[in-house]
């Protein structure tokens, strides 16, 4: 397979999959945009993310997503017919859900709608420790959302959802081969984020 290229903006979107790509621990060649100073600059940055994968290139992280459990880690994906396809589809696509949001917190109910969607989201997990049955590319996907929402709407009365990030800060399912100095990437971002910058 040809080397994966990834134009990462720091806190934008494409964390999910600068994450994921770790957990594959497939190679990938990494080329960092400039770090967004404010919320809004991460959610809508002037360099769109992407993935260049041979002749193929992709602009939605979701499309990414899906794109490399399919051809890269099958056991992070769910095939269509097999068992939790349908789940693995929802989750993938809520992690934007999450997201809506918190791009439009200065409009009348937005608040209320996030609230809404963390309960959805906790009531999933109370019982389980993953959105599925074991850790999948899905977590990653609704992992980032969940930290950037708890930007704005701290979890102190969501236990489920804060044990979950600390679930994702835990993880490595495989050793990551880019640089093996890498951190987690919830750990990174919540390291990064207490620095000067990212500002609501």
């Amino acid at each position: 397979m040809s080397l994966m290229t990834l134009v990462h903006v720091p806190f934008s979107r494409s964390t999910r999959i600068l994450w994921l790509l770790e957990e594959i621990g497939c190679p990938y060649r990494l080329k960092r945009a400039s770090r967004p100073r404010t919320l809004h600059a991460a959610l809508h940055p002037p360099c769109s993310p992407t993935l260049h994968d041979g002749e193929m290139t992709m602009h939605e992280t979701g499309a990414m997503a899906e794109w490399l459990c399919e051809t890269r880690a099958p056991h992070l994906w769910r095939a269509p017919g097999a068992a939790g396809r349908v789940g693995w589809l929802d989750w993938l696509h809520y992690a934007e859900t999450l997201l809506q949001p918190v791009a439009a917190r200065s409009e009348a109910g937005a608040m209320d709608r996030l609230s809404a969607a963390l309960r959805l989201l906790e009531n999933s997990l109370t019982d389980s420790e993953w959105l599925l049955s074991e850790f999948s590319g899905v977590d990653c996907q609704v992992g980032w959302s969940l930290w950037l929402a708890a930007r704005v709407c701290p979890l102190n009365d969501h236990p489920a959802l804060k044990a979950y990030l600390e679930r994702c800060r835990g993880v490595r399912h495989s050793k990551p081969q880019s640089d093996p100095r890498q951190p987690k990437l919830v750990v990174q971002m919540e390291t990064s984020v207490k620095r000067p910058g990212l500002e609501r």
